[in-house]
């Protein structure tokens, strides 16, 4: 019976030890903002495959006002289920807390400095720091979030309410810092129309990329909050009628039958459905206009193995599978010398999609490498999907 016990708990190890590679994960970053001279934190949600995928790699989205956790936890845990498990993305909540030493708000990141009497006498000392929340979201999150994380080169921030506002501001004060814009019930009506105008101002024109800008509201301005129905009627107006820009997409969404705070998960399930199905796959063609340089050396598992690459490029037969031949190096080695534009996918198959090979820790996916980082890449066949 003991002897019993214990093998039931090994197979529960076991399997418990299997699991805990395969979770998805959630990392706490705390550092001293040189930019707000604060202690800051933040979280880094990876997906499942994360950990026991080392070649892959991932676009990031950015939510603002996760210290309201529940914006930040909605948006990583719906990803699978929106795209029916064919995306992932790292997930990073930006926390705006509340300092009572320093008696310093949410409001204090999201609002500029005020020009109106007006806003000034309903925000008071409330607002103005704007410009450093943004230094310190371009200067000292992102870098570290690319430098610890294995990112890809598109972000998207979601805001809700005055985040919405303040990613609005990011647009035409960093417009190279994101790539994608959710702003969910985004306050248009502070100091006296302020992003109005600066929505008709920006050159749109300045932006070579594609990009995906999406706009909703809820019921704000029919029982209350009366000023936010004109200032979001004229910012939609110049949106559907004088906007003129081939890059970016714009879409509107109306859900006035939801509340300011109840509109978040309609919103953004429309706002992420909309982008993986109509924009996503795009972003992901873009490649970098420079090309590196690199050698792809791969361990193969028999020595009469004819081992062929392809992938996302030209220089790697834009994924006909028995295009690029590979070098013969030695008996078990397989080299080729290519240059690349970043990011570059790829696999491996011995000339056709029926013999798709499995790489050590890369399985059956794509392997996505970024050659700018580094010059020289190895890899191990496991296995053919058949062998011929």
């Amino acid at each position: 019976m003991v002897r019993k016990i214990a093998f039931i708990f090994l197979i529960f190890s076991f399997f418990n030890n299997i699991c805990a590679q395969t979770t998805a994960k959630i990392d706490q970053i705390k550092i001293n903002s040189k930019e707000l001279n604060q202690k800051r934190e933040f979280f880094v949600f990876t997906p499942t495959i994360y950990s026991t995928s080392p070649y892959s790699y991932y676009d990031v989205i950015y939510v603002f006002d996760a210290q309201n956790r529940e914006l930040f936890d909605y948006t990583h845990s719906i990803i699978s289920f929106l795209s029916n498990t064919s995306k992932n993305y790292i997930v990073v909540g930006i926390i705006s807390p509340y300092y009572e030493k320093q008696d310093y708000g949410r409001n204090n990141d999201m609002l500029p400095v005020l020009q109106s009497e007006e806003s000034k006498k309903r925000y008071g000392k409330y607002s103005g720091n704007a410009d450093n929340f943004l230094k310190y979201v371009k200067n000292e999150v992102v870098p570290y979030v690319e430098a610890n994380y294995r990112t890809l080169s598109h972000r998207t921030a979601v805001g809700h309410s005055l985040s919405a506002s303040f990613i609005l501001y990011s647009m035409f004060n960093a417009p190279e810092l994101f790539d994608n814009y959710i702003a969910i019930s985004p306050n248009f009506a502070f100091d006296n129309e302020r992003l109005v105008k600066d929505l008709s101002r920006f050159d749109f024109n300045t932006i070579k990329t594609t990009q995906y800008l999406y706009v909703s509201n809820a019921d704000e301005g029919i029982d209350y909050w009366q000023e936010w129905k004109p200032a979001r009627e004229k910012a939609h107006s110049f949106l559907n009628d004088s906007l003129k820009s081939d890059n970016i997409k714009v879409v509107i969404k109306d859900f006035s039958s939801e509340t300011h705070w109840s509109t978040f998960p309609p919103s953004l399930n429309f706002a992420l459905t909309y982008y993986f199905n109509q924009i996503s796959e795009q972003q992901q063609n873009e490649l970098s206009t420079a090309e590196y340089e690199v050698t792809i050396l791969v361990k193969v598992p028999n020595k009469n193995d004819e081992l062929y690459i392809t992938g996302n490029q030209t220089s790697l037969g834009n994924w006909n599978p028995g295009l690029v031949k590979m070098t013969k190096k030695s008996d078990f080695e397989r080299e080729i010398k290519v240059k690349l534009h970043s990011p570059a996918q790829f696999k491996f198959t011995k000339g056709s999609w029926d013999t798709e090979a499995e790489v050590k820790n890369g399985e059956m996916q794509n392997l996505t490498i970024k050659p700018e980082k580094q010059q020289k890449y190895k890899f191990e066949i496991v296995k053919y999907n058949q062998t011929n």
